[in-house]
């Protein structure tokens, strides 16, 4: 089976907490995998038995293998496979390579010559989510680096509809990455929330955020600076949001959020902060998602639309997406008209 060359990134694919004895299947770039837990580590191969074309994932695991449910064939995590009726005959798997981080299950072709993104070297993770989402991976991407939905799509985070005139977007670029710096006023409230956060109800929001594209995920630092004297406050929270293409329709979230600055090891961050803050997360990202899947319009194409200046990013994005991640080389610099 020939894979997408896509499939030599790292790509979380399932969350730690929803693998049990039961396998998994998951999806992605088109390729069905099925996840399983062993007592020596995960596995994943292709969901597809090489006997008769059986899902996997409709299996179960015996003793560290993974037992196919129609003829009883089982495979170890290295894909290699034994038949209970044929003891003498082996067969051999299509595998992945598998490492267990952050709370997801990650995965990459056999073999291939990757690291993980740096973000999972230095950020503690305490909270992560996951979304499948109907709209191909560039629209989603769209979405997650842009601030304007923010006043009518987002809940808290963001800034009210009659602020965005106020609210600065700076671009930041290199050849592998984009940066967007958006600093406006916090749209309103709850007093209880406020407190929680330690942010006061004039406060400048900063939504602050670095996307790469080897595979695509953006790193975003959320903080609030005080409006007198421009000082950040002493906490931020840091999310990692990666977006999977399962094909050209569809795509997977993943989000990873932590807590950084003196109440992250505190006990009201661990009573209080990491529920509430998990809430608005999903919240947010739910919001999101219904939001992109009501579009009329899923092209991937950003020629005619008629662009504001905080859709900047979106061709540069395009650019880097392309070159970086399809392989593919696309002018996007006459797809799109500004307004």
């Amino acid at each position: 089976m020939k894979l997408p060359p896509q499939l030599d990134f790292w790509h979380p694919v399932a969350l730690s907490r929803d693998l049990g004895d039961k396998p998994v299947g998951v999806k992605l770039l088109g390729v069905e995998m099925v996840v399983f837990r062993t007592p020596s580590g995960v596995g994943v191969l292709h969901d597809v038995c090489p006997h008769r074309g059986m899902r996997l994932s409709e299996g179960w695991t015996d003793a560290g293998r993974l037992v196919c449910p129609y003829h009883g064939y089982s495979f170890d995590r290295e894909g290699c496979g034994l038949s209970p009726g044929s003891p003498r005959r082996h067969l051999e798997m299509l595998r992945f390579d598998a490492v267990e981080r952050c709370g997801a299950i990650w995965v990459k072709r056999h073999g291939a010559d990757a690291e993980m993104p740096p973000w999972t070297r230095r950020l503690d993770i305490d909270i992560t989510l996951s979304a499948v989402i109907e709209a191909p991976l560039e629209v989603v991407l769209d979405n997650f680096t842009e601030v304007e939905h923010t006043p009518t799509t987002h809940a808290f985070l963001g800034y009210r509809k009659e602020d965005m005139p106020h609210v600065t977007c700076e671009l930041e670029l290199t050849g592998d990455t984009v940066r967007v710096i958006n600093v406006g006023p916090q749209k309103p409230l709850p007093s209880p929330l406020r407190k929680l956060l330690q942010i006061q109800p004039n406060d400048r929001f900063v939504d602050d955020w670095t996307t790469w594209f080897t595979p695509p995920h953006a790193v975003y630092d959320h903080y609030w600076r005080d409006p007198a004297t421009g000082d950040p406050r002493p906490d931020k929270l840091v999310t990692v949001v990666h977006i999977n293409p399962i094909d050209d329709a569809t795509s997977h979230l993943f989000s990873f959020t932590t807590s950084v600055g003196p109440r992250s090891e505190s006990v009201l961050w661990k009573l209080a902060l990491k529920p509430i803050t998990k809430f608005l997360v999903n919240v947010e990202v739910q919001r999101d998602k219904a939001i992109l899947e009501k579009l009329a319009d899923t092209s991937t194409s950003l020629r005619g639309r008629k662009l504001s200046r905080f859709d900047k990013p979106l061709a540069e994005n395009r650019k880097r997406l392309d070159r970086l991640y399809w392989g593919r080389k696309t002018d996007v610099r006459r797809t799109a008209s500004n307004s």
